[in-house]
């Protein structure tokens, strides 16, 4: 017969678990969507994520004395698990914000759309490769990537010990914001590179026939010449998925080196 022993000291052990990954659960991808995921379902998921990693983990005392003390725990568990879901989620608007200069080449810009993953209202090629691109990390798990991140965080991050390298956050939020515009620039690059030439061919059209109106003209083949690109381009969305998924490690995993134990 096993025998279990539980007392308060495990409950107040299990509640700091459960904060941390509800943290994560709040603002990961796909976990953190309202319209994907409701709350019921994201709490039931919760917290039988966390009764999993209660027992995989054997009950190591948090180190405190007073009431104050364990509120502190707590609030920096809270902090280690919205920031680790925050940084996967900012991790998939790289893709929103190369959809929107694409939107802003094709003259798609006016045209907005209420995008139910990030809440926020975005243009329809961005929404398009957005959903895209979910769907191909669905596809591939990345669901269960970050279920593993968030039971690796308990080993790379014990309970109760841990304190902030606000210096080393600083430098991976700077390496990451840098990428974040290269990377989104260089998914955007074909539609760039074709509006620029289309703008040079209207430009010098201009010149020789002032007749004629490229205003109109210009507006309709930015957008013909826009969807062709984009279908010729779509046949590598999984290896910008792929690209992306990767970042996405990268900065999870970078971030959770920011944390350090006492």
């Amino acid at each position: 017969m096993i025998e279990q022993s539980f007392s308060i000291y495990h409950l107040e052990y299990f509640l700091a678990i459960l904060v941390r990954v509800m943290g994560v659960m709040a603002f990961a991808p796909i976990f953190g969507n309202n319209q994907t995921v409701t709350r019921r379902p994201r709490l039931f998921l919760g917290v039988a994520f966390s009764i999993a990693l209660f027992y995989a983990h054997p009950y190591i005392p948090l180190g405190y004395t007073t009431f104050l003390g364990y509120t502190i725990i707590i609030v920096k568990e809270l902090v280690v698990g919205i920031t680790l879901g925050f940084m996967a989620n900012v991790s998939l608007s790289i893709i929103g914000m190369a959809g929107q200069f694409i939107d802003r080449e094709m003259g798609f810009s006016m045209v907005s759309n209420f995008d139910q993953t990030f809440n926020t209202d975005t243009t329809i090629t961005a929404e398009f490769y957005s959903m895209l691109v979910m769907l191909v990390m669905l596809c591939s798990d990345m669901h269960y990537f970050i279920l593993d991140a968030l039971a690796d965080s308990f080993d790379l991050i014990p309970l109760g010990n841990v304190l902030f390298d606000s210096g080393k956050m600083y430098d991976v939020m700077i390496s990451y914001m840098t990428s974040y515009f290269t990377i989104a620039l260089r998914i955007s690059l074909p539609i760039f590179v074709v509006i620029m030439l289309l703008n040079t061919v209207l430009g010098i059209l201009a010149k020789t026939a002032p007749q004629m109106n490229m205003f109109v003209i210009g507006v309709q083949l930015k957008i013909f010449c826009g969807f062709a690109v984009l279908m010729i381009i779509i046949q590598f969305v999984p290896s910008v998925t792929e690209f992306v998924y990767k970042q996405m490690q990268d900065i999870v995993y970078a971030m959770m080196e920011t944390f350090y134990i006492k």
